[in-house]
């Protein structure tokens, strides 16, 4: 299964404390001042209309959003109010708890008609929703998709350390990756090409699927997400004979779904290689894999 990459756009900042303000932001990127909305929902705004300015996404296009953890802001506010104060949430600020809703205001932004689709996955996030969203396209249930991953940061920052089960002093950033993919059509310049996006249970079917696709070092660089161990990753890159390296995690400070940003940024480097193959795994040991080609 493949699909083509029409366009990306991208958000990612390390966090601060105060907030960095995203009201203007979230103007100067769609064209409207968004009211009574948290910082969840203005980033997956940031983004996808980044990716819209990129070039025109049509009505038809369904949305396929993710995050690790959802709208952490918004959830935090709500337990807040029922369990530490006793008191009735915001009616808005309950609804907003359901994370699909920033799928509401990205279509409403970029005036899409057509289904949105909302997965939560700890560790495998962009890539969960890649996948279902390239099955709709190569099955004809969608003729066009804009897919992405947002997650948010909140303040105090130890707390959301804390939350989040990191080190006192990790680096924090919050972020946001959006792809539009569709079928192939030649009036529509592309980016690149989703070439595949597989999940393996065992390791063994993992190396088989690598080996199966005849990928070599000169043709194929090999990235490692953040939840697969290092030395993991080195075994699978040797066993794979893929010595060519893209580090798109460099210097970026942690957030659940990183994994979004590989693909816009090999995309757009001078990379020698033509694929990519990216790789991460969750703590039951799953693995999941992507293959992009320019």
């Amino acid at each position: 299964m493949s699909a083509q990459i029409y366009a990306c756009g991208d958000y990612c900042a390390p966090a601060a404390d105060p907030a960095v303000e995203l009201k203007a932001l979230v103007k100067q990127t769609t064209g409207e001042a968004v009211r009574r909305i948290g910082r969840f929902i203005q980033l997956a705004m940031i983004g996808a209309g980044r990716c819209a300015q990129a070039a025109p996404v049509p009505a038809d296009t369904a949305v396929y959003f993710a995050s690790g953890r959802g709208d952490f802001e918004t959830t935090v506010e709500v337990m807040a109010t029922l369990f530490r104060h006793g008191g009735a949430p915001k009616p808005l600020a309950f609804v907003n708890t359901v994370s699909n809703a920033a799928c509401y205001y990205v279509a409403r932004s970029l005036k899409l008609q057509s289904r949105s689709n909302f997965v939560c996955n700890r560790c495998l996030a962009f890539e969960s929703v890649l996948q279902l969203a390239l099955m709709d396209v190569q099955t004809g249930n969608a003729s066009s998709a804009l897919v992405g991953s947002v997650d948010a940061v909140t303040n105090p920052l130890q707390e959301h350390r804390r939350r989040l089960h990191l080190a006192a002093d990790a680096p924090l950033a919050e972020g946001s990756h959006w792809l539009w993919l569709g079928p192939a059509r030649s009036d529509r310049p592309r980016l690149g090409e989703v070439l595949a996006v597989e999940q393996f249970s065992e390791r063994a079917a993992l190396l088989a699927w690598i080996a199966a696709r005849q990928l070599t070092a000169q043709q194929c660089a090999f990235s490692a997400g953040q939840f697969l161990d290092p030395l993991a990753a080195a075994a699978l890159r040797n066993e794979g004979g893929l010595s060519q390296v893209f580090d798109y995690r460099a210097g970026r400070g942690y957030y659940d779904s990183q994994s979004g940003a590989v693909i816009a940024q090999f995309l757009g480097s001078d990379a020698p290689c033509a694929r990519l193959l990216h790789v991460n795994a969750d703590p039951a040991g799953c693995f999941s894999v992507m293959l992009v080609a320019r």
